[in-house]
């Protein structure tokens, strides 16, 4: 039971991380441009 449940829950952590990260990349880039900057 306890490992079906993991096999069911790490694709949503693993999509949260991946939203979080790809929101904080996109405030970066915002500023960036923003502030003249290039990101590389």
């Amino acid at each position: 039971m306890l490992l079906t449940a993991y096999f069911l829950i790490w694709p949503a952590i693993s999509a949260a991380i991946l939203a979080i990260l790809c929101v904080t990349l996109w405030k970066d880039i915002r500023a960036a441009r923003r502030g003249g900057q290039s990101m590389i």
